[in-house]
């Protein structure tokens, strides 16, 4: 952490002219801004990063190697997720049983994200559940993959 993001307040920001913002960004973020940042944009980032800091929260940059890790790891490279609830992920070839109508369904997840179901192709979960039920419906809601987790 740069010690510019430890001394810097958020009233010190209001003031700042865009050169000394960029300024700023580049040494606290080890970076130019985007092209595309105004100057207010710029004071909304910095003061949220100064705003962390005295808080003790983790960085942005920290949160996104942090993501890019569990990505990595989790094995979505080849194998596209479909959506699913925080740490629950389904990957290609994944098997998931539905208990509907007093019948046991089971989908098969396909690699480019979408399923097999009763031999037929379809291009998500919600497709599915929109043919076994007749309805529209969230597919990762109704297979059970939004749920949250009960330990």
């Amino acid at each position: 952490m740069s010690p510019i993001v430890e001394t810097i307040e958020c009233s010190q920001l209001e003031n700042a002219d865009a050169a000394t913002l960029r300024w700023l960004w580049a040494e606290i973020k080890g970076s130019d801004p985007p092209r595309t940042f105004t100057a207010r944009l710029m004071r909304l980032a910095l003061a949220w990063e100064a705003q962390s800091n005295a808080q003790g929260c983790e960085a942005a940059r920290s949160r996104r190697d942090w993501n890019r890790i569990i990505r990595r790891t989790s094995g979505t490279g080849a194998n596209k997720r479909v959506e699913a609830a925080p740490g629950r992920s389904v990957c290609d070839g994944t098997r998931i049983l539905k208990d509907w109508g007093g019948t046991t369904h089971e989908v098969l997840i396909t690699a480019r994200g979408g399923a097999i179901w009763n031999g037929q192709s379809y291009s998500s979960l919600s497709a599915v559940a929109r043919a076994m039920t007749g309805t529209n419906r969230n597919g990762p809601k109704f297979f059970g993959l939004r749920e949250e987790v009960k330990s």
